[in-house]
């Protein structure tokens, strides 16, 4: 029986081929678009997953409870938190405390490379599934002079020859040996690092972290199995509150492996997150798979005259509905089946350029039985939703009828066509209404005036040779003829990381307010265009300025000043008791999503990180690259020469919105496509049945113009 119907399914599909064609082609591009998007799913589900022992793994999070209510949630944690849950809580099994990821220079021999780690312990990797490859896996970091690298890095530094025990030089400061290799780190994780000091060393140089009130590294836990996790909460956040009076700040437990999709929170409570994106293009797929299911319905029973018969001759011989309708299916799963692998081969083809678009490395595993199950229920799904309909119209004809040629006026299911067609194009419109929402949200982004000239700013990082020779290295850096100016900053502009409640001045009382505190030196605020609108900038003669600051507007008014008499009002901070010189204008200085913040520029000109170079717009970028690299490696000869421009880096703060704005384009595209295809196939079917019609109009003396309009 099932032969007799593939063989039937079969002839149906080669007798009508360009209707078929039709079906699979717009099947093919729902489908290729369906697996794409299960692809970009997959990989975002499949973060942290790994572990094995991710049912137990948290990571300490803290909300901070400002004075007008709001609260902030972050995963900043102070040194002394965690020894003292590992010592007073009984459900901790093991704590492991990391820095932040941090970029330094791997050096053996003649051979060094830039690489991105951490300063943590090695509980790391005993609680975390980061398997070690060579020496003691029981103590992968024995003293603070260890360090354990990764596969591809000990293989960059040593080639085949045996790691354990060489020595490594680290950003020219400390000598470390080495004493385990990794595997390299998934993809799929949150974590990527390329070596791991161990902590002891950070704690040794970090005095400044140990301190109730400090946030400067980050703790995850693993719990003992049948924990209470509100009870340990309730525990951890009672140990801060015995031992930080003053503190506002209040630390919790989050799972681990749900932190990268449900990573937002609003006032402590949790919002959503990257979740928000998986449930938004599920929905397009869906979408997508819908309206390429509609045009099969459709140009089904657009055909009912021409199947009308067959099914009447199949009634009236003694085929049963069900009969009818398993062989309707039939077809469409077959046309589904077709259309699958079509669809892989597209899949296979594109791929490449979705990871580009989407910013991933994602690769098809078809010994994945996950991917496999996800294939045939995406296929199973589209052949059955796009067969059922027809499937059921067609075989509900009654011999009789069709038989005497009455299939035309009875069945014909002209209505429920044009409500389908409808229902395609009136969701093509509201995908083509989010893609010009989320076009005009990135435009917005690129194109808003941020309060500081972005454009033809170069930014590097600050390495130990230019930081001694810093005089040396911004007038080297001056003699170029593109340079107009150099300036030391901090941090980032677009996220400055360092806040504070520390700033004194005069009537201040028992308001506690936060500033975010920006470190710079006399040319920063010129070389990136930032408005003075009083007093006037930093001056470096005798550091006469060192213990001044300038603040902008949003910080004047969290003072209570105004423009009259902010200049010349006392304010004590980090650098000491000075006076405000200066007063700014406002601008971004965190993400566009966030409110502009208190901000106070305090003098530096080596407390931080990046210089920042102001080039001459007219200058090739090549050449600007090619002139400076020698400059910049004179100082810092072993290190590369990296660089970025200030618009990328403000670009790379909004990449999630612009992949997002990349995929809604693309996949709207797809839905439009598809829609447009569905309807070429109805028109082209229509005019097949009215070709006497045609005929005669013509013979009557209508022209081709004519017909068509």
């Amino acid at each position: 029986m099932l032969k007799n119907y593939l063989t039937t399914s079969i002839r149906n599909l080669l007798r009508y081929k360009s209707y078929s064609a039709i079906n699979i082609f717009g099947l093919t591009i729902g489908l290729s678009a369906s697996i794409f998007i299960f692809l970009w799913v997959m990989d975002e589900m499949s973060f942290d997953r790994f572990h094995e022992k991710k049912d137990n793994l948290y990571r300490v999070m803290a909300n901070h409870i400002y004075p007008d209510g709001k609260i902030e949630t972050y995963q900043a944690t102070s040194m002394l938190l965690g020894p003292a849950m590992k010592a007073e809580l009984p459900e901790i099994n093991e704590v492991i405390q990391l820095s932040w990821s941090e970029d330094m220079l791997i050096k053996s021999e003649e051979k060094s490379f830039y690489e991105s780690g951490f300063y943590g312990d090695p509980t790391l990797f005993s609680e975390f599934s980061f398997p070690i490859l060579l020496g003691d896996g029981q103590h992968p970091l024995p003293d603070l002079k260890s360090i354990a690298l990764s596969e591809r890095v000990a293989k960059k530094l040593f080639g085949d020859s045996d790691p354990i025990g060489k020595s490594v030089q680290v950003n020219h400061k400390h000598d470390l040996k080495v004493t385990s290799v990794f595997a390299d780190v998934p993809l799929n994780s949150t974590l990527q690092f390329d070596y791991l000091i161990s902590f002891e060393l950070f704690d040794k140089e970090n005095p400044w972290a140990k301190y109730w009130r400090s946030g400067g590294m980050q703790t995850l836990v693993s719990l003992k199995e049948g924990t209470d996790l509100a009870a340990a909460n309730a525990k951890i956040s009672d140990l801060v509150t015995r031992n930080c009076k003053d503190c506002t700040s209040h630390p919790f437990l989050y799972k681990y492996a749900d932190l990268h999709l449900y990573n937002a929170f609003v006032n402590e409570k949790n919002d959503g997150g990257r979740i928000q994106q998986i449930w938004l293009f599920s929905g397009v797929a869906a979408i997508i798979l819908i309206i390429a299911c509609i045009n099969f319905m459709n140009l089904a029973t657009a055909r009912s005259a021409t199947r009308g018969r067959e099914v009447g001759v199949r009634k009236s011989i003694g085929a049963l509905q069900s009969g009818l309708v398993i062989q309707f299916l039939m077809e469409s799963l077959l046309l589904s089946l077709f259309a699958l692998v079509l669809a892989l081969a597209v899949v296979q083809l594109l791929l490449p350029v979705f990871n580009e678009i989407t910013n991933k490395h994602i690769h098809t595993n078809f010994w994945d039985p996950a991917f496999i199950m996800g294939l045939l229920a995406i296929t199973l799904t589209c052949g059955l939703l796009a067969g059922s309909y027809p499937a059921v119209f067609l075989s509900s004809f009654k011999p009789a009828a069709v038989l005497k040629g009455n299939v035309q006026s009875n069945f014909s299911g002209a209505g429920i066509r044009k409500v389908l067609v409808i229902i395609q194009f009136m969701t093509s419109m509201v995908l083509i209404v989010g893609s010009i929402v989320v076009h005009d949200q990135i435009e917005f982004i690129s194109t808003k005036n941020l309060g500081y000239d972005k454009e033809n700013v170069m930014v590097i990082e600050q390495r130990e040779g230019a930081l001694n020779n810093r005089e040396a290295f911004k007038n080297d850096l001056l003699q170029h003829a593109f340079v107009q100016s150099v300036a030391f900053g901090g941090s980032q502009l677009s996220t400055i990381p360092i806040t504070t409640r520390d700033a004194v001045w005069p009537g201040k009382g028992d308001v506690s307010i936060s500033f975010k505190i920006f470190r710079c030196d006399q040319d920063f605020i010129p070389t990136v265009g930032i408005d003075i609108l009083a007093g006037r900038n930093f001056s470096n003669v005798n550091k006469q300025d060192s213990a001044n600051y300038i603040i902008n507007l949003k910080a004047m008014e969290a003072m209570g000043l105004t423009r009259e008499n902010v200049i010349g009002t006392e304010l004590e901070m980090w650098n000491g008791k000075g006076k405000i010189i200066g007063l700014t204008n406002d601008f971004n200085n965190g993400s566009l999503h966030e409110v502009i913040e208190p901000l106070i520029f305090m003098y530096a000109t080596n407390l931080g990180s990046y210089y920042y170079i102001k080039i001459d717009g007219r200058a090739d970028t090549h050449q600007v690259v090619a002139s400076l690299e020698p400059t910049v490696k004179k100082y810092d000869p072993d290190y590369p020469f990296q660089y970025t421009f200030l618009t990328e880096m403000l670009n790379h703060e909004y990449r999630t919105e612009a992949i997002i704005g990349n995929l809604s384009l693309s996949f709207t595209v797809v839905a439009v496509l598809i829609s447009c295809l569905g309807l070429y196939g109805l028109a082209s079917f229509t005019a097949e049945r009215r070709l006497k019609e045609l005929g005669v109009r013509k013979v009557l003396g209508a022209s081709t113009l004519d017909l068509i309009t």
